[in-house]
C-alpha cells in the first residue's frame, strides 16, 4: 500500500526489506473450527523478484560474517529491495535468518532485525542509493541508525556524539504498536553478544550503547528497549491515527521527563490503504 501510493504520488521512495523463504503462514480451519498454520516455499521468480547480479552485502552476527543477496521487486516506478541470507557462502543456521516471518524467539529476532537495519543501510551504500532521509518503519529497523552512526565515526572520523546529532535530522520513526507488550526488547547479554563489535568500532562503552535504548523507569542497562532508542535518534516521531498520537504521547511520556504529556513530540499521520 505505501509503496504503491508513493508511485502514485511520484514521490522518490526506495523500500528494503526481508525475503522470507517462507513468508508469514497462510491459514485454514479444520473441521473442529480450529487453526492450521501452513508455511508454503515461496518461488521468488513465481512472484515477480529479480535478482541483482553481482552485489553482496555482509553484516557481522555475533562475530560470524554473513552475506546476504539482494533481490527487486518493481512496484510501478518504486523499487523495493529484499536481502536474502539463503545463499551458499553462509553456513544452514544463518542460511534461516531470512527463512520465515515472526518465526522465532528473541535472538532470531535480533538476527533478523541486525540483517534489515544494519544490512539494509549497506544495501543502500552497495546499490549507489543516497537517500536524504531514513524512515524508521516501527522499530524492527532501528538498527539503521546505529549504522549510519557507526559509518560516521569510522568513515568521517566524527565524535560518537556528533554522530548521534548527525543522525537524527535525516530520521523518521513511526511507531505502530499501541501497547507496550508488541514493542521488541532485547537482554543486556543477547545485546552483548552481538553488539560488543559496534562499541569497538564505534569506540564507546558497552552501557553508552545500552543508554540509548533504556526505557525511564526500568533498571539501568538490563534490557534494550527498539522503539526508546528510535524515538532518541529520530527527528520527527509520529503514530498512525490521530487516536495513536494520544496514546504513544502517553506510552512514552518518559522519554521526555522534562515536558507535560499534550506536548510529547509524536504526533499522527493515520495509516491509508490503497484503493
Amino acid at each position: 500500500d505505501h509503496l504503491k501510493a508513493t508511485n502514485e504520488l511520484g514521490l522518490p521512495l526506495t523500500g528494503i526489506g526481508l525475503f522470507y523463504h517462507h513468508g508469514y503462514f497462510t491459514q485454514e480451519l479444520d473441521l473442529r473450527g480450529r487453526q492450521q498454520e501452513f508455511f508454503p516455499r515461496l518461488d521468488p521468480e513465481a512472484i515477480s523478484l529479480t535478482k541483482v547480479d553481482g552485489v553482496r552485502i555482509s553484516v557481522d552476527i555475533a562475530g560470524v560474517p554473513v552475506s546476504a543477496s539482494i533481490w527487486e521487486a518493481k512496484v510501478g516506478r518504486i523499487a523495493l529491495y529484499l536481502l536474502d541470507t539463503n545463499v551458499e557462502e553462509n553456513d544452514d543456521d544463518h542460511r534461516l535468518i531470512t527463512d520465515r516471518l515472526y518465526g522465532g524467539a528473541k535472538e532470531e529476532r535480533i538476527r533478523q532485525e541486525i540483517l534489515l537495519g544494519i544490512g539494509g543501510t549497506r544495501a543502500l551504500s552497495a546499490l549507489d542509493l543516497t537517500p536524504q532521509v531514513f524512515h524508521i518503519n516501527e522499530g524492527h529497523a532501528g538498527f539503521s541508525a546505529l549504522e549510519r552512526i557507526r559509518a560516521l565515526v569510522v568513515d568521517d572520523g566524527l565524535s560518537f556524539s556528533e554522530a548521534k546529532a548527525a543522525v537524527r535530522p535525516s530520521s523518521v520513526f513511526t511507531t505502530h504498536t499501541p501497547v507496550p507488550a508488541g514493542i521488541d526488547r532485547f537482554p543486556r547479554d543477547l545485546m552483548e553478544r552481538y553488539f560488543s563489535g559496534w562499541c569497538r568500532e564505534v569506540g564507546v562503552g558497552f552501557d553508552d550503547l545500552m543508554e540509548l535504548g533504556h526505557e525511564p523507569g526500568t533498571a539501568d542497562g538490563e534490557e534494550f528497549n527498539m522503539a526508546v532508542m528510535s524515538l532518541r535518534l529520530a527527528g520527527q516521531t509520529n503514530g498512525v491515527s490521530q487516536l495513536h498520537g494520544e496514546v504513544s504521547r502517553q506510552m512514552f511520556a518518559a522519554v521526555w521527563p522534562e515536558l507535560p504529556v499534550e506536548e510529547v513530540p509524536i504526533t499522527a499521520v493515520t495509516n491509508g490503504v490503497h484503493a
